[in-house]
């Protein structure tokens, strides 16, 4: 009996043993596993965020992998991996992994894992077999086809995220137990996946293939289809929309995304069928056309959000079926030709406090809004922007929606009393206020913001508000006041606001001068134009704190002194114009130092002094991008040297051109241009400066040479100085030039035959000169005027008086004084419109225009 009393805790121990023995043993596995796998997939991890993963060894009391960095167990086995945003590179091998006996879930994403999945995980079984079920390996830089093996050992797979990575195909047919499966923001252009996705027999609910290239046509849903979410937005799909598209849907189906396509067809009569779960409905961005919306939509009453945005070709009027949407949160209908007033049975959609956001901007609605929509207390955003709406809505319906966060009502007609008060008094959490370009007067409230504490962004530009520039807004971020009728000077606590990054408020009666305070509160300021006012003093040294500063204009004021030093601080500085003021002294060398700075107009001041050749110091550096998106308007001179400067750029958001058609500076020359568009860039790196207006100075000594390495160089005015010497030789490098004004001056010598290989030049004038020799009759220096060539009395040939050197009868050259030379590219645009072009494509190179002619009192084309 003793003997068995003994041998049961004996028993007990040696169980304990060979138990613990196994688990060690086990732990021995795993660890070993994951150490293939991290030998096999890491080349490099930079944040050294897998330094404790190391051998396990028992007798040592190394730790266990389930203490490891990423690693989580349950029951002392391994079940899932985040090694997410770790940084970490190498070429992926997960089979290693895909043995361990409670290896559910491996998240990867944001990394630096790159090459194709043929590797990645082979079709083999494991022993125990594959466990996985959750695997997320977005945000790498996987390319090629997906291979069908990948993964397909593991038989419980129900996720599978390989979003942002550069996959180009692939990934079908989907293994059976997969659920969702994220393929969005790649390169897949593989018509296979897309039709295999919509219409074969699968698993998948949950599919996303957003952001691609795929092409082709859509089809409908296969019968057996479980798909309750399908994206298949921003790719490059085409053709009509399938007519049973809904009809053939799963009943499940809650979302269904085709935007930004290019899909069309006529949807008057589109059937929906029940579609009885359907919650999201997003056609935006394609070709589609209707009158009206389809009658069947009607069917649709679960809908959360419907974006029929930007079909351009969707007309008549809002359907009021839609006011019986009583789930409906967004309605989105943009950007298209909807016509007559806005329903007043839409404003059902507020009654039971559903409706968030509502976008109509973009049509052409006309009338007012109904006072029926002041019920709207849920609407958050709301977007009535250029349409034709007049009246003062904005006052007796708009300002008592209490939950108002964003509204946007410019480029309409509204008028009436000054609406500022109402809003802040019924509208306490408004952010953004955008009433630009409208017919309203009064005074902006000074304590504005002390009733809108949220204001981020105020836009009021064209209009006829007057008074002085509110201030302690402190988080104001967009100040957008041009062209209103305000007075006096800028407060300092306005430009002390620490948030704010944009102040442009050109084209007022401002006065007094610009407080020495910039960005000594913060350097978030991106955008400075306070041009065409009337402020006085010194160009303030505090700007050149603005390190985030990319667009600075100052023009058209009475600013005077030197330019400050310290603009090379300025690196991401793209636009500088200071011109029409009378500043002097020598311009900073620093300028050229600004790696950013495509456009620098300092024409029409007192500087002197030998033009810096240091201003071709970026040639080659500069990239592209920072300017992108702004909205812009190019005021062209047409008349040459007798008015002064070659054009104006002028900030342009929120502006009609019509308003800008009456602005004084464009009636500043007998002959001038207006095009409008927004900027992008057709040069990533390697740019240089596009636009150089040094005229209309007192600059003395030769012509730098360096200028003549500015190969996207557009715009080069020189005119109007006392500048000697020869032009450079090395203007032939201005591959890109399509006006070059070196008139009035005192160069010398003779004009470089290399600029008749200048095939975009335009524009071209060396008048008032002591110029001598014979004009080249290459390329385009023959097609201009006598007069771009006048008061050189030692030039000669065309289209001056021959050269009597060369004279021989009977060989005389025929020249045409009203016609064009062949070289010249018109473009089919019209007359005078080859400028234009050159402006256009290469302004080079740089700028993308979209062209709007003026209504205006002289010439524009």
């Amino acid at each position: 009996m003793g003997i068995a009393r003994m041998a049961a805790p004996v028993a007990m121990l040696l169980l304990m043993h060979n138990l613990a023995c196994a688990v060690a043993a086990g732990t021995d596995a795993e660890a070993a596993a994951l150490l293939a796998f991290k030998i096999a997939s890491v080349t490099a991890d930079p944040g050294g965020r897998l330094v404790s993963w190391a051998e396990v060894n028992s007798t040592s009391g190394t730790s266990s992998p389930c203490e490891w960095t990423g690693v989580s167990c349950t029951d002392g086995h391994v079940h899932m991996l985040n090694l997410s945003g770790m940084s970490l590179v190498g070429c992926l091998h997960l089979d290693p992994l895909l043995a361990l006996p409670a290896f559910r879930t491996i998240l990867l994403r944001g990394n630096a894992f790159h090459g194709n999945l043929t590797n990645g995980a082979s079709q083999r079984q494991t022993s125990p077999p594959c466990m996985l079920m959750d695997v997320d390996l977005s945000s790498n830089a996987f390319n090629g086809t997906l291979p069908q093996a990948f993964l397909a050992s593991c038989s419980n797979l129900q996720l599978l995220n390989l979003s942002r990575n550069t996959l180009t195909g692939g990934g079908f047919p989907f293994p059976p137990s997969l659920q969702t499966l994220d393929m969005s923001r790649n390169k897949l252009s593989d018509a296979g996946l897309l039709n295999y996705s919509l219409a074969a027999c699968h698993g998948i609910q949950f599919l996303n293939l957003s952001a691609n290239q795929l092409m082709g046509g859509l089809l409908e849903f296969a019968r057996c289809s479980q798909v309750s979410v399908l994206d298949l937005s921003g790719n490059l799909m085409s053709g009509a929309l399938p007519g049973r598209l809904l009809v053939t849907a799963p009943t499940n189906l809650t979302h269904l995304s085709i935007a930004g396509n290019n899909i069309s067809g006529d949807i008057s009569k589109y059937e929906f069928g029940g579609c009885p779960n359907l919650r999201v409905l997003d056609w935006s961005y394609n070709r589609l056309s209707a009158m009206g919306l389809p009658p069947s939509l009607a069917n649709c009453r679960r809908l959360k959000t419907i974006d029929m945005s930007r079909n351009k070709f969707l007309s008549g009027s809002i359907p009021e079926f839609l006011g019986g949407f009583h789930a409906l949160r967004r309605l989105a209908l943009a950007r298209n030709n909807f016509t007559a007033e806005i329903p007043d049975k839409l404003s059902l959609l507020c009654g039971i406090g559903m409706l968030v956001e509502l976008d109509l901007s973009s049509n052409q609605l006309i009338g007012s809004l109904p006072a029926s929509f002041s019920s709207c207390r849920s609407l958050e955003v709301l977007d009535l922007g250029s349409n034709q709406l007049f009246g003062d809505f904005v006052v007796t319906v708009i300002s008592k929606m209490s939950s108002l966060r964003v509204l946007r009502l410019p480029f309409n007609n509204i008028n009436g009393t000054n609406p500022l008060p109402a809003l802040a008094a019924g509208c306490p959490l408004l952010e953004v206020i955008d009433l630009g370009s409208n017919l309203l007067e009064g005074e902006i409230m000074p304590d504005l913001c002390s009733s809108l504490p949220s204001l981020r962004k105020l836009l009021l530009p064209d209009n006829y508000f007057s008074g002085t520039v509110p201030g302690n807004c402190s988080n104001l971020e967009s100040l957008y006041l041009s062209f209103n009728l305000l007075v006096g000077h800028i407060p300092s606590q306005v430009i002390l606001l620490p948030k704010l990054a944009d102040l442009v408020m050109w084209a007022n009666n401002l006065s007094g001068e610009i407080p020495d305070v910039v960005c000594s509160n913060s350097t978030r300021l991106e955008t400075l134009v306070i041009s065409y006012n009337n402020f006085t003093g010194v160009l303030p040294p505090s700007i050149t704190s603005c390190v985030n500063l990319i667009w600075l204009s100052l023009a058209g004021n009475s600013l005077t002194g030197n330019v400050p030093s310290g603009f090379g601080n300025l690196q991401k500085l793209a636009i500088l114009q200071l011109h029409k003021n009378l500043l002097s002294g020598p311009v900073p060398t620093e300028f050229g130092y600004c790696s950013d700075l495509i456009w620098l107009d300092l024409s029409n001041n007192n500087f002197s002094g030998a033009i810096p050749p240091q201003l071709a110091a970026q040639a080659g550096l500069v990239t592209g991008g920072i300017l992108s998106g702004k909205q812009f308007a190019y005021l062209r001179n047409e008349a040459g040297n007798i008015c002064p400067g070659a054009g104006v750029l002028f900030e342009f958001f929120g502006i009609r051109p019509e308003r800008l058609a009456q602005f004084p500076a464009v009636h500043s020359c007998g002959s001038t241009r207006i095009y409008t568009g927004v900027i992008g860039y057709n040069f990533n790196k390697s740019g240089s400066m596009i636009f150089l207006d040094l005229s209309y100075n007192r600059f003395t000594g030769t012509i730098p040479a360096i200028l003549g390495n500015m190969t996207y160089l557009t715009v080069l005015n020189l005119g109007h100085n006392d500048l000697t010497g020869t032009i450079p030789d090395a203007f032939m490098g201005l591959r890109a030039i399509g006006v070059m004004d070196l008139s009035h001056n005192h160069l010398t010598g003779g004009i470089p035959a290399g600029l008749g290989s200048l095939s975009f030049l335009a524009d071209f004038d060396v008048s008032n000169n002591n110029l001598t020799g014979e004009i080249p009759t290459s390329g385009q220096l023959i097609t201009f005027p006598a007069s771009r060539f006048a008061n050189n009395s030692g030039l000669c040939g065309i289209p001056l008086d021959r050269c009597m050197h060369n004279a021989s009868p009977g060989l005389m050259p025929q020249y045409f004084p009203d016609q064009k030379s062949p070289l010249v590219f018109q473009a089919g645009f019209g007359e005078g419109f080859g400028f234009g072009f050159v402006i256009a494509i290469g302004l080079v190179t740089l700028l993308q225009f979209k062209y709007e002619q003026c209504s205006c009192s002289m010439p524009m084309w």
